[in-house]
């Protein structure tokens, strides 16, 4: 396993986290126990697809070094 491969994998793995902090965030927004919650869900979201497209131009950019 090479550098290249732990770098995505850890890109992929902050992604996901950012998902479950966007779920999370949004089942605090629906209980109503915070105004901050609905903007950091989405903004959550966001990350989560900003690091699945960097992830893939990484991928690309990276494809033919060794």
């Amino acid at each position: 396993m090479n550098l290249r491969f732990i770098h995505a994998g850890l890109i992929l793995c902050s992604a996901a986290l950012a998902v479950l902090v966007g779920l999370w965030s949004l089942g605090v927004a629906g209980l109503g126990t915070g105004s901050a919650s609905l903007p950091a869900g989405i903004a959550s979201f966001a990350v989560a697809i900003g690091l699945v497209v960097y992830d893939s131009w990484f991928l690309r950019k990276t494809r033919t070094l060794r």
